[in-house]
């Protein structure tokens, strides 16, 4: 009777220290599925985004959106991006099938990416690429993946930007082509 009582405490003993342990190993696996759940999912979403005097300096659309607090960054799904210029009106427009936006006011643009001039009388009209990072509130951007600028009357090929579009800088780190379109 002694011998089947203390086997039975010490199987209680085992278990109890069993569940005691375990529970926190199993809790790490489901603690990283829940950070690859997004926080909130949103559809057709705008973000505009107001300078010091009221006046409306960017805005950020997209069909959806999914925001990581956790991991620290949110996604987009086509995503357009209008930088507005001093006379308020719309300066520049980058779209792109999906972004990833991190705190630090940096967005990487992924698949598609188009830089578009909205005003007329720029000398660059547009910029693409496959990937590129833009960055706030400088409106710097930056990539080493083959680039298109098309401009008036000419377009470039080569591979990575250093642009500014405030500034309006645009320094291409390697050129492969520059073709001149005639216009009568």
């Amino acid at each position: 009777m002694r011998k089947l009582l203390t086997l039975v405490v010490l199987a209680l003993t085992a278990t109890a220290l069993y569940l005691w342990f375990e529970p926190t190993e199993l809790a790490d696996p489901l603690k990283t599925d829940r950070e690859l759940l997004p926080d909130y999912v949103a559809q057709n979403v705008t973000r505009r985004l107001y300078n010091s005097e009221g006046f409306l300096a960017d805005t950020v659309s997209a069909e959806r959106l999914e925001h990581f607090a956790q991991l620290g960054f949110t996604q987009f799904e086509q995503p357009v991006y209008t930088l507005y210029n001093a006379q308020q009106q719309p300066n520049w427009r980058a779209s792109s099938q999906f972004a990833v936006w991190f705190p630090q006011d940096k967005i990487i643009l992924e698949q598609q990416v188009q830089i578009i001039s909205q005003q007329k009388n720029e000398l660059i009209q547009s910029i693409e690429t496959e990937q590129l990072e833009m960055l706030f509130p400088s409106n710097a951007l930056i990539n080493n993946h083959p680039v298109r600028i098309q401009g008036q009357g000419f377009y470039i090929l080569g591979s990575g930007i250093n642009a500014n579009l405030k500034s309006k800088t645009f320094q291409l780190l390697q050129h492969d082509k520059t073709v001149y379109q005639h216009e009568n």
